[in-house]
């Protein structure tokens, strides 16, 4: 087999580009970082957020807020888990931040799919703007929910139909 193996390993490109695991690395890959917020997409700023300071653009993304689940929306400074030089733990985002019950109930499931150990507890402003306060059926969370609620709905429709 291990003759086949290589002929087969010549052929195959994707074998080529990487150098094969050592026992200095470990053998495994190394696993993501933990990552609290959950980022979305650059874009611009919205109409109704245009020349609006800090304090004044919390209110109102609460004012335009569209979804069912609440977000809450303040100015956060999160911490990372890894200490810097100066051994303070460093940031690992400062501005603005959402949670909901939506990112509480289905952090775990998104990070971990994303391949992260520590679940989503926060969205950044550019996930505010583009989900919460504009189509919340873009937010993966907001679809993980519904879809959860959607199947309840059904299983409560057969239990009581029957």
């Amino acid at each position: 087999m291990g003759l086949l193996d290589s002929i087969l390993g010549l052929f195959s490109k994707k074998n080529n580009d990487v150098p094969p695991a050592s026992a200095k690395d470990g053998g495994a890959p190394k696993k993501k970082l933990a990552k609290q917020v959950y980022e979305g997409r650059p874009r611009d700023l919205p109409e109704w957020a245009m020349n609006l300071d800090q304090s004044q653009l919390i209110q109102a993304c609460n004012d335009h807020a569209v979804c069912k689940f609440t977000p809450h929306i303040e100015w956060k400074r999160i911490m990372s888990a890894r200490t810097g030089v100066d051994g303070n733990l460093e940031p690992e985002y400062e501005g603005l931040a959402c949670d909901c019950g939506a990112i509480k109930n289905y952090g775990k499931y998104v990070a971990a799919r994303d391949g992260y150990l520590q679940p989503y507890r926060y969205v950044d402003i550019n996930y505010i703007f583009s989900c919460c306060c504009d189509n919340p059926r873009k937010c993966t969370f907001y679809s993980l929910a519904t879809g959860h609620d959607q199947e309840l709905n059904k299983r409560k429709k057969r239990v009581g139909g029957s």
